[in-house]
């Protein structure tokens, strides 16, 4: 660890094996048998080989998308160690940076619907509520 070569390395086999694992887990063949016995179809596909064609295709868009965003997001502190010249990012792995990440837009979204909701005259949805029948 810490040789010039381990950061691609790490990157490489996280892209790999993000990629590898999507497919081990949704297996786009048994997915369209799953659909056609529950009598489900994606719209404009034809159940059968024509669904599993596009599940699988859609995976693929999916997982490169994602397996390149977590190798970026684990390339991150070493950039800009690298950058900056800074030890203090050692701490921040990629794992870190996700758990933030997500708390971030969580938050983020908690807060949109704390305001959305503070739009709302809640008090007026009660007026024509008797209390006494109650």
């Amino acid at each position: 660890p810490g040789g010039p070569a381990s950061l691609p390395l790490s990157v490489a086999l996280i892209i790999y094996f993000n990629y590898f694992y999507t497919f081990l887990q949704l297996e786009p063949k048994d997915l369209a048998e799953q659909l056609k016995r529950q009598g489900a179809s994606i719209p404009q596909v034809r159940p059968g080989v024509r669904t599993a064609e596009h599940i699988s295709q859609t995976l693929e868009r999916m997982s490169v998308l994602g397996s390149v965003f977590l190798g970026g997001l684990a390339l991150t502190p070493g950039l800009i160690e690298a950058v900056t010249q800074l030890q203090t990012f050692r701490g921040f792995a990629g794992t870190s940076l996700l758990i933030l990440v997500g708390v971030a837009t969580d938050t983020a979204r908690r807060l949109r619907a704390e305001f959305q909701l503070a739009e709302y005259d809640v008090d007026r949805l009660y007026e024509d509520l008797d209390m006494r029948k109650l």
